[in-house]
Parts: structure tokens; C-alpha cells; sequence
């Protein structure tokens, strides 16, 4: 870069100012041309080309930026007019300026090499035009401003109308899920209540079967019911609670079952409300087996009311062998009837000629509690009356009667002793009150005896 040019760089930077001092000596025409310059931004060391270019900034601009359309042929064609035109325009200009400055002029003459060079450039660039003879020329479509701002609008519009798309479809989404969730929520809510309900009235009714909370008794009345209690369990199906419901409804359901098969074999039902009644007489073609719920208090009832049914269907036969056997031997026990009532035999029990009072009272005529027996009654074994298992170990019986007699269970003589079962080749008797009540059970050889009595043991020793 030459120092003139150098110079004129660093000035562009100055910036262009007005001196009063000057302005003085200046025409009213002259002023008013260089208060246009100062206001184009020309500065004291401008060229003429700058102060051209400062001054006419806007037509410059309006044309550089301006596309046009143009064929291959008509691009070379206007390239070569244009420079024509340029060059006449520059003669035009250089001839201007050697008018109004002076040609000999030194400083205007290199000024004016500068539009020398810049033809020479333009000569220089000509033969680019010649280079895309060869090539196809691009289409160049005229685009104005007007047209470009509609286009900006328009992708501006677009753009919103796709936000505004994207929001609606998003906020729809948003409140879809939120309902859904809320339904879903209420239906939870509502399903959770009527379970609870449905749970709460199964329990109501459930609990009504029983005659106390801890379920040891059934009330008979409410046996028509276990239809309403399986509708109720239906309706618990497939929740979280059915498993227990179910449980509940199937053992219900056994012990019920139990309790109307054994009082289908009386006369009347000789289980009520949990308990016993020993009035009732067991039918002449009452089949008695062993039954079992699971519920232990229940449980015991029924084998007291099978062991009742039991002993009614052997009486008769055995009040027949013992009327025969005490007509063979009247002479005798009216003999010893003085003076002991251990030889009488009850005529109501199937016991042996033998004398299986032990010193107590005969049970003849006396209604015996053996419901209440801690060990089930059972006719078969009674009937072995030879087996060894009925035999007392020494002092057992003795020692049995002088702790009842110490407690007040019984005064001297007066109890009934009758034989119950054989169990692991262990004789079991009942020890009962004179009146037939029911005191304990007692094992033979070991000299154990349990009762019903509350604190008492509620095993049995075998």
C-alpha cells in the first residue's frame, strides 16, 4: 500500500467537521456543497473517487444489491455494455474533475490514476466472463424487497401457526391425561369404598352366626342365611380380600354342615345354640360317625352329641341282658342288696355282671351327662367287659376318690362310676354325682383325671 493511501485509510476513521474559520471564506454555493460533503462524512484527505462514492452511498447500495435475471448470452452481453457504459461514465467523470481542478494539476493527476487502475482491473476480470462460456449459466431470479419481506412474513406465520398447532394438540394431550388420571383416580376411590363396604357388611353377617366373638357356637337360627353370606363373598371376588372372605365362608360352612348331620339323626335337634341337649333320643336308623370342623369348642359338642346317640341305640339290648341276668341271680343280690350297693348293675348301661361300681351307686334310672365326657363314649369297647384294660392299677381308684372327696366333689359312697372307652390300652371311666352331673374322666392305670371345670387341663394323656 502506497503512504498516500496510507493516509487516506487512517482518515476515513477522522471524523469530518466543519470549520467555522474556513467557512468564512467560502460563497453561499461553496458553503452549502461543503456542508453536503461534512454531512456525507468526506474528510479533508478524501479522493475525489471517496468524496463520489461518500456522496452518492444510497444509489451505490440500491444497485449493488439489485439481482437480475439473465441468460448466458444476454449475462456477456450486458457485462460488456455495462463497462461501456462505466467507461464513458468514468471519461465523463475524469473530465469533470481535470475541468474543474486543472489537468496539470500534480495531486489531481495521481487522484486520478486511481480510475486508471480500477480500469485496468475491470480489464483484468474480463476474461472470467469468457471462463463460464463453457458452463451453463445459473437462472437468476429477480427477488425485490417487497417479495422478500412477504416471504419472511409468510414463513413468520407459518412458524406461529405451527407453535400455536403444536400447543393446542399438547395441551389437549396434557388435559386428556390429566381427566384420564382423575377418572382412573375416582374409580380407584370408588371401587377401594365399595370394597370396604362389601368387606364390612361380609363380617357383620359372618359374625351374626355365632352366639359369642371368640366363634365357639353357632346359633341354629341363622343357618338359612349362608346364601346371603356367599352372595356377599361373590361380591368380593378378585380383591384383595376375598382370600381371607373365603376362608371364613368354607370353614362356616363345614361346621354348619356338621352340626345339621348330627341332629338329623335325633328326634329333635340335640345341638342348639352350642349346646347339647341330651333330651333328645337318637333315631332308630341313626348312623353316628366321627366328625371333624376344625373349630375345637364345636367339635366337642359333636362328639358329646354322637356319643349320646350312640348310647341310645345299645340301651335297649342292654336293658334286656341285664333284666335276664338279674332275674338268673335275684336270690343272690337280694341276699347281699343289704349290704352292698356295689353288686347292683345299672340297667341302662352296657356293663358286665361284674362289679364295675367300685364301691359307688348304680347309674340305673339316672340320667347320665355323658355329653360332657372328655372322652367320646364308645359302646364296642364298653361291651369288651373282659379286657384287662378295665383293671385299676393298685391304689389308683382309691387315691382318685379320697382327692374328690377332700374337694367336695363327692361325700363317701355316693358317686357313680361308669366305663367309657379304651384308649392305647388305657381304661378310661366317668366319675358322676349321684344326680347323674358329670365330675371328670379318669385313667385307670396312670391315675389321670380331667375335667370340664375352667383352670382345670384341657388336654387329655393321650
Amino acid at each position: 500500500m502506497s503512504k498516500k493511501r496510507h493516509d487516506r485509510h487512517i482518515t476515513e476513521h477522522q471524523e469530518a467537521q466543519f470549520d467555522f474559520d474556513d467557512a468564512k471564506e467560502l460563497t453561499v454555493g461553496e458553503a452549502m456543497l461543503k456542508n453536503e460533503e461534512v454531512e456525507a462524512g468526506v474528510l479533508p484527505g478524501d479522493s475525489i473517487l471517496d468524496k463520489y462514492v461518500k456522496q452518492h452511498k444510497d444509489e451505490i447500495e440500491a444497485d449493488k444489491f439489485e439481482t437480475r435475471q439473465f441468460s448466458k448470452d444476454d449475462l456477456v452481453e450486458k457485462e460488456e455494455v455495462e463497462e461501456v457504459e462505466e467507461t464513458q461514465t468514468l471519461d465523463n467523470l475524469l473530465q469533470e474533475l481535470r475541468e474543474g481542478t486543472g489537468v496539470d494539476s500534480p495531486a489531481p493527476e495521481d487522484e486520478l490514476s486511481q480510475f486508471d487502475d480500477l480500469e485496468l482491473t475491470r480489464v483484468s476480470e474480463a476474461p472470467l466472463v469468457e471462463e463460464f462460456e463453457t458452463e451453463d449459466i445459473p437462472t437468476l431470479s429477480r427477488v425485490t424487497d417487497s417479495e422478500d419481506g412477504n416471504s419472511k412474513k409468510k414463513w413468520v406465520l407459518y412458524g406461529i401457526l405451527a407453535a400455536l398447532v403444536v400447543l393446542i394438540l399438547g395441551t389437549g394431550y396434557y388435559v386428556y391425561r390429566q381427566v384420564d388420571r382423575s377418572t382412573k383416580e375416582i374409580q380407584t376411590s370408588q371401587s377401594t369404598t365399595n370394597t370396604q363396604s362389601d368387606v364390612e357388611e361380609f363380617n357383620n353377617l359372618y359374625d351374626a352366626f355365632y352366639t359369642d366373638s371368640n366363634k365357639t357356637a353357632l346359633k341354629n337360627s341363622q343357618f338359612d342365611k349362608l346364601n346371603q353370606l356367599k352372595t356377599l363373598l361373590d361380591k368380593l371376588e378378585g380383591s384383595r380380600e376375598y382370600t381371607l372372605a373365603k376362608s371364613k365362608y368354607d370353614s362356616l360352612a363345614t361346621q354348619i354342615k356338621a352340626i345339621q348331620d348330627v341332629n338329623a339323626q335325633f328326634d329333635k335337634p340335640a345341638i342348639v345354640d352350642g349346646v347339647l341337649d341330651t333330651n333328645a333320643k337318637a333315631k332308630s336308623d341313626a348312623k353316628f360317625t366321627d366328625i371333624k370342623t376344625g373349630n375345637t369348642e364345636i367339635d366337642k359338642v359333636l362328639d358329646k352329641a354322637i356319643s349320646l346317640g350312640k348310647s341310645q341305640q345299645t340301651a335297649p339290648s342292654s336293658s334286656s341282658s341285664s333284666s335276664s341276668q338279674e332275674s338268673s341271680s335275684s336270690s343272690t343280690e337280694r341276699a347281699t342288696d343289704n349290704t352292698s350297693p356295689s353288686s347292683s348293675v345299672s340297667s341302662n348301661n352296657s356293663v358286665s355282671a361284674r362289679d364295675d361300681s367300685h364301691g359307688g351307686l348304680s347309674s340305673f334310672g339316672v340320667d347320665l351327662q355323658r355329653a360332657s365326657s372328655r372322652v367320646p363314649f364308645n359302646q364296642s369297647a364298653v361291651d369288651d367287659s373282659n379286657n384287662s384294660a378295665w383293671d385299676f392299677a393298685d391304689g389308683v381308684l382309691e387315691k382318685i376318690l379320697a382327692t374328690s372327696r377332700s374337694r367336695g366333689y363327692i361325700t363317701g359312697n355316693q358317686y357313680i362310676l361308669e366305663r367309657v372307652n379304651i384308649v392305647n390300652g388305657n381304661g378310661y371311666y366317668n366319675l358322676y354325682k349321684p344326680d347323674g352331673t358329670y365330675l371328670f374322666t379318669l385313667n385307670c392305670k396312670t391315675g389321670y383325671f380331667v375335667g370340664n371345670g375352667s383352670g382345670h387341663a384341657d388336654a387329655l394323656d393321650y
